[in-house]
């Protein structure tokens, strides 16, 4: 493994920039508000230098959200974050700035396969991940080894609500989608606050329902053992969302057997974490 690497989160409301030790324990680390405009690379890169104390990196490891181009590692239209971020090529000028190896990866198929291994999604055969956050996103993990298709699983975009039934907009373009419906934005547009300001039990019960029929949904395709839901909205309100949750499972699935659900176990930093093993598993990226 490579003595030294940096990692990079990107979110829809902040960015974490870290660096492992020799041990490849993160040693130091910067958070700061994603910004909406100006030049996200020379953001990135300055963060990484305040990480980095003037130490080589050996490779570096990003997280960011979908849809993205994981062959040349090119952020496309991630919903939810600015035109700046757009189109914004990520990987080849890093490996230009810091001579080094790149990878870039989905945030939440980094947070699923940190899950499968460390967290919550341990033992499971085929482990479903939620992440419930500013958006909502998903990974799939088979066996301890992330799933990946032809752009990405986007289970976030998986409509619920179709336009006819008066589904609400999506920032992806679409309509009626889980993202629309019950991410941490979705939930202030639809109740005109903050899901941490909300605590009427109805709200919470709806949000689990829709929530619940993505398990569903999940199990019906995969036949997955585990679901495991993580993100902020998710980690904050599971008490509130989870009994929900299980009720409409239970209610609408009626041909497999219910899989485990669970809520994360690991901390803000899991999407650090599962970048940073797909670096250890030593396996070529497409995006080095």
């Amino acid at each position: 493994m490579p003595a030294v690497i940096g990692l990079i989160d990107v979110g829809g409301t902040k960015l974490l920039v870290a660096v492992t030790g020799a041990d490849g324990a993160i040693a130091r680390s910067v958070r700061r508000p994603t910004p909406r405009s100006g030049d996200m690379v020379a953001a990135l890169v300055e963060m990484l230098d305040e990480v980095c104390n003037d130490q080589p990196l050996e490779a570096i490891a990003a997280a960011v959200p979908g849809p993205f181009d994981r062959a040349t590692g090119v952020l496309i239209d991630p919903p939810g974050l600015s035109g700046d971020w757009h189109r914004l090529e990520l990987a080849a000028p890093l490996r230009e700035r810091f001579g080094c190896a790149v990878l870039v990866e989905n945030d939440a198929n980094c947070a699923a396969l940190a899950e499968a291994r460390l967290g919550a999604g341990r033992g499971a055969a085929i482990l479903v991940y939620y992440t419930v956050s500013t958006g909502i996103g998903s990974g799939v993990v088979r066996d301890g080894r992330l799933e990946t298709g032809r752009q990405d699983t986007e289970g976030g975009h998986q409509v619920l609500w179709p336009r006819r039934a008066g589904g609400p907009a999506c920032e992806c373009g679409g309509v009626g989608c889980l993202e629309a419906i019950a991410s941490g934005r979705a939930i202030a547009r639809r109740f005109g606050r903050r899901g941490e300001e909300i605590e009427e039990q109805s709200v919470w019960d709806e949000v689990g329902e829709w929530l619940g029929l993505a398990v569903v949904n999940a199990t019906a395709l995969l036949d997955c053992d585990r679901v495991v839901f993580g993100g902020g909205v998710a980690s904050a309100r599971w008490s509130r969302i989870e009994p929900a949750i299980l009720a409409t499972v239970e209610r609408h699935l009626k041909l497999q057997d219910s899989p485990e659900i669970r809520v994360a176990e690991l901390g803000d930093d899991r999407n650090l974490a599962g970048a940073l093993l797909l670096l250890q598993a030593g396996e070529r990226h497409p995006s080095y």
